[in-house]
């Protein structure tokens, strides 16, 4: 980064009440949240998100966890 461009920074950083670093990190971020990867990866979390908040499997028997004998016998 030249002289100039993190002079500015360092301008923009202090407005926000932040440090240098906490301004380029969130500065970042928001550029790769805007960018078409990141909403891809934004509509990835939100798929797994769904997923895992769907309705729980009851895998039990009797109120136990089957045996690897149990999982794999053909019924």
């Amino acid at each position: 980064m030249d002289d100039r461009l993190a002079q500015e920074v360092r301008v923009e950083a202090a407005k926000a009440g932040k440090s240098m670093s906490r301004y380029i990190s969130d500065v970042v971020e928001a550029a790769v949240r805007a960018s078409p990867a990141g909403e891809i990866r934004n509509r990835q979390l939100d798929a797994i998100e769904a997923i895992l908040s769907g309705p729980r499997w009851d895998v039990t028997e009797n109120g136990r966890m089957p045996t690897a004998d149990e999982r794999n016998a053909r019924r």
